[in-house]
């Protein structure tokens, strides 16, 4: 299944939103916003640098790669959160380079599920597309507590994500149950007295044993007599 670590999903929108809204008052009230909600991330101080590093050693076609990437499918499949992505480079990069590393894995990942199934594909698309829009929704309600309109576009996100995992549920059932007769069907063929599977593989060992002998081996031609 596609997934998003929760915190960071939740923390980069969190920042989105709290941008978009902050806009209006100036940026000096932005970067407060932004600040704040950096601090609902725990993190390990210790490990953060070295993260930062290896991120800041992205070559710059890389970083345009991915930013391709979750572009297209947030304009494609979530235009809204496309609209709030957009202020965040300027106002808190480093946190956008985060947001954009996790689309772009989604976006990959979406891509290789399509190309091995493409009927589990459009229901992992549908999975993360209710997953995107209830954590925007729910970022956006934690700034509106009292906004009922948001509360009920979240319940109707809510259910939708229900009905993507049920039917890719379902579909993971139906792989088990197919490997499983397989796993069945391979059990039944090793029921029996051993000697007799055993003696059957050994004959079947042998004969292909000479028939490569008799391969390898070169014809034997006799010396022509004067």
């Amino acid at each position: 299944m596609i997934r998003i670590a929760a915190g960071k999903a939740l923390l980069c929108l969190l920042l989105l939103v709290s941008t978009a809204a902050a806009q209006k008052q100036g940026e000096t009230k932005a970067r407060v916003v932004a600040q704040n909600a950096v601090s609902i991330e725990a993190k390990s101080p210790e490990k953060k640098p070295a993260k930062d590093d290896k991120e800041d050693a992205v070559s710059e076609s890389e970083k345009a790669r991915r930013e391709e990437l979750a572009f297209a499918l947030v304009r494609k499949h979530h235009p809204e959160l496309a609209s709030l992505l957009r202020p965040l480079k300027r106002l808190r990069p480093r946190q956008y380079d985060q947001a954009v590393r996790e689309l772009s894995r989604v976006s990959e990942r979406l891509s290789q599920i399509e190309q091995r199934s493409p009927e589990r594909y459009e229901v992992e698309l549908a999975l993360w597309k209710s997953k995107s829009r209830i954590q925007l929704l729910t970022a956006q309600l934690q700034m509106t507590p009292e906004n009922e309109e948001l509360r009920q576009r979240l319940r109707d996100a809510i259910a939708e994500q229900i009905v993507s995992q049920r039917e890719l549920y379902e579909m993971e059932k139906a792989r088990v149950t197919q490997r499983l007769e397989f796993l069945n069907a391979q059990l039944d063929r090793l029921e029996g007295d051993m000697e007799t599977l055993v003696d059957e593989r050994l004959r079947s060992a042998d004969a292909a044993a000479k028939k490569k002998f008799r391969e390898s081996t070169p014809a034997s031609s006799e010396t022509p007599k004067k």
